[in-house]
Parts: C-alpha cells; structure tokens; sequence
C-alpha cells in the first residue's frame, strides 16, 4: 500500500513540474502570456497545503485547466513565429538582391570613371545620361554605402531568423510535454479516486507551488520575436574623397 501511494506521489509530482516547466517556456516567449501567469500565482496560493489535502483532486483539474491553456498559447506562439520568419525571409531575399545587382554597378561604374579619367574625356555617359566626373563619384560612393548596408541588414536578418528557429524548436518540445503531462494527469486523477492523499504527498504538493514561485521570480529575460524596425540602417552620407580613393583602391 505504501509502494503505492510513494508511486502516486511520484507521478503527481511530475506532473506538474512539467507544466511549470512548458509555463517557463512561454512566460520567456509572450509578455501577455507572462500577464496572465503572474495572475495565475494568486490561484495557486490558494492551493494551500490543507487545501490540497482536502481536495487533490480539484488540484489536478486546476492543473490541467493550466495546460491546456499552455497548449492554447503555444500554438499562437507557433503561428506567430511563422509569420515574423516569413517576414525576416522576404526581407533577407529583398536585400540579397540588392547586394549582387549593387556589386554588379558598382563594378562597372568604377571601370567607367578609371577609363574615362585616363581619357580625360568627361563626362562620361552612363545609365543613358552624361555624368561629370564629381558626379560619377558620388554615385561610386553611393553604391558602395548601400552594398555594406545591404550586408548588414542581411546579417542581422539572418541572425533573427536562427532565433525564431531555437524559439520554435521550445515551443514545439514544450506543446509535447503539455501533451504528454495531460494524459498523466487524467491518470493521477483516476488514481486519487480510490486512495486519499497521504500527508507526504501534500507536503510535496506546496513544494512545487514554491518551485514555481521561484521559477518567476527569476525570469528576467524576454527572447521576444524579432522585428524589421530593429534591422534599419542608414548609410548615405557625403562624399569624402579619402574614402572614395580607399574603394578605388580595391
């Protein structure tokens, strides 16, 4: 009989440390997710020692009300992390395009300026107008601005999207767990049908509330998802003959 209430005591304790677990999860990926578990804590204060000692079994339901909740969440976190990826992908495409036809231009605008200089035969045409030497050297500079811009925002995207494939990667572990601990918990509950709730078991009970408690409290870091505001640069500025030498140069 002991065997027995040690081993229901085990998987009741599981449980819910799993859920703590996939909550963890969301309280870092969802600020209103992390509004709504705050709340929480005052539901699980309730659950007091001689509260959960008198009534196990609504203890399990409240469990797993939370994760199926969590499983609610995780999925429009899914959703979410698919449509930002999508984005940072359109975005990463955009710029890369951009980079090889700007090097391509580039190319071929310095190879004007250094024939036509040799020559001296300004201005030079190019793209079906007649360019002057200061000209075609701002546009030299121009280019060169925009390719390491280009460069740079492809970077960060691609950046942005290893993150969101780590964050999907917890999501989609975390909604296994969720689903696994479900099924468990309908377990423990057909389990605390026919045996009452020992006095270790209780005891083990308010030490998960603790844990979880103290699981919040040291949560201080947000993954959020990444956003193209953050992924701007501006590069066009003047033309400084010291730097338009320097790409000449190359």
């Amino acid at each position: 009989m002991n065997s027995s209430k040690s081993g229901q005591s085990k998987i009741i304790v599981i449980v819910v440390l799993v859920i703590v677990a996939v909550l963890a999860v969301l309280y870092f990926t969802s600020a209103p997710t992390r509004t709504r578990m705050e709340s929480a804590f005052d539901q699980y204060a309730h659950w007091t020692p001689e509260n959960i000692a008198k009534d196990p079994e609504n203890y399990l339901n409240f469990c797993e009300q939370e994760a199926n909740k969590a499983l609610q969440n995780l999925k429009a976190s899914q959703i979410r992390i698919a449509q930002n990826r999508a984005s940072l992908e359109a975005t990463r495409n955009d710029a890369d395009e951009k980079i090889k036809l700007g090097t391509k231009a580039l190319a071929d605008l310095k190879q004007l300026y250094t024939a036509t200089s040799a020559s001296s035969n300004w201005p030079a045409t190019w793209n079906g107008a007649p360019r002057d030497e200061n000209m075609v050297k701002q546009q030299i500079v121009s280019f060169a601005r925009q390719i390491v811009s280009e460069e740079s925002l492809k970077a960060k995207v691609e950046a942005g999207i290893k993150q969101l494939d780590v964050q999907a990667t917890k999501v989609q572990q975390a909604n296994g767990q969720a689903q696994e601990q479900i099924a468990q918990i309908k377990t423990s509950r057909e389990m605390l049908k026919v045996q009452k709730i020992t006095e270790d078991l209780s005891k083990q009970l308010v030490n998960i509330s603790s844990t979880l408690q103290a699981t919040m409290n040291t949560a201080s870091e947000s993954t959020g998802t990444v956003t193209l505001d953050q992924l701007k640069n501006e590069s066009v500025g003047t033309v400084d003959d010291s730097e338009f030498k320097k790409i000449m140069g190359k």
